[in-house]
């Protein structure tokens, strides 16, 4: 997912932009107010404090000592109640204890090289919390709230992929996000927004290995413990809320088209998301309000030519 921001108008506000390394990726945020300079340093500082907490391998962290017998209670407590009722409310197609499955196919941050596990191995594997499928969504809901107490009005967070969005551009207009296309490897479309919007994407395509000519992804199905088979390719969910994005992208890649959008009319009272699916024959499937210019759902997305 990349950001455009070219043809912005002069900008009332300085700009200022940071690069930061965390949660294993590049973070790139940007910001728009009167004195950037604070508010990009508590950012920093709560992306840091974010990894530190939730990075599974990491010996101290939350996460860790939670896996080793430890309390749960606090922000992680809060955290973890909100990824279990995720969880349930996805049919368990997404699930925050997956680490021990992870570390088994070579994907999690215990893991040593990519194989396929025996069925014995899979019967038998442990319950392991594993957060990485809803940190980036955290940091940047997190990062939003940070910001906004720093009295910034705008601004940009890219998340290795995922962008938290927050007001509008410096010259009154929405927010342009190009989704990747991941047949192609250029754009599906663009994606206009603005205010508080969280995206997502999620994606086979991202993690992989092959062993006997047969390709194995890292998104893995839950109820299965093997990699999904949903005939989805990529999944992209925009939402207010970056948490259930980040979940829900991943769930959306679990479900499949007809039970991803079962699962958008049975959340409607919980939170509103929509989602952009790319399936495995090419076909886009759009299941936003805003395909059009719509103020009831905040954003438009125009399928490139």
């Amino acid at each position: 997912m990349v950001l455009l921001l070219a043809g912005c108008a002069a900008k009332p506000e300085e700009s200022a932009s940071r690069t930061v390394f965390a949660m294993d990726t590049i973070m790139n945020l940007t910001v728009y107010a009167s004195d950037p300079a604070p508010a990009l340093d508590a950012a920093v500082r709560e992306i840091y404090r974010l990894d530190a907490m939730l990075a599974r391998g990491t010996e101290g962290s939350e996460v860790y000592r939670y896996n080793h017998g430890g309390a749960r209670e606090g922000e992680l407590d809060e955290l973890l109640t909100l990824a279990e009722n995720i969880r349930d409310s996805s049919g368990g197609a997404f699930d925050p204890y997956l680490g021990a499955l992870l570390d088994l196919w070579g994907f999690g941050s215990g893991a040593g090289e990519h194989r396929v596990p025996s069925d014995e191995e899979l019967a038998d594997v442990s319950a392991l919390l594993d957060l990485g499928g809803i940190a980036k969504g955290y940091a940047g809901q997190r990062v939003l709230e940070v910001l906004k107490k720093n009295g910034v009005s705008r601004a940009v967070v890219d998340l290795g992929g995922d962008v938290a969005l927050l007001g509008k551009k410096p010259d009154g207009s929405d927010w342009h996000v190009a989704i990747r296309d991941p047949g192609e490897g250029n754009y599906l479309g663009i994606l206009s927004t603005s205010g508080s919007k969280y995206i997502a994407t999620s994606g086979v395509y991202e993690r992989f290995f092959e062993e006997n000519g047969i390709r194995y992804h890292h998104i893995l199905d839950p109820r299965t413990g093997r990699p999904a088979e949903s005939g989805l390719v990529s999944a992209t969910v925009i939402c207010e809320s970056g948490v259930w994005a980040d979940a829900l992208a991943t769930a959306v890649c679990v479900l499949g088209v007809e039970d991803s959008l079962a699962l958008r009319d049975s959340l409607a009272d919980t939170v509103k998301f929509d989602i952009i699916i790319v399936t495995e024959d090419g076909r886009a499937i759009y299941t936003c309000d805003g395909l059009e210019p719509d103020e009831s759902s905040g954003y438009a997305f125009e399928r490139a030519s």
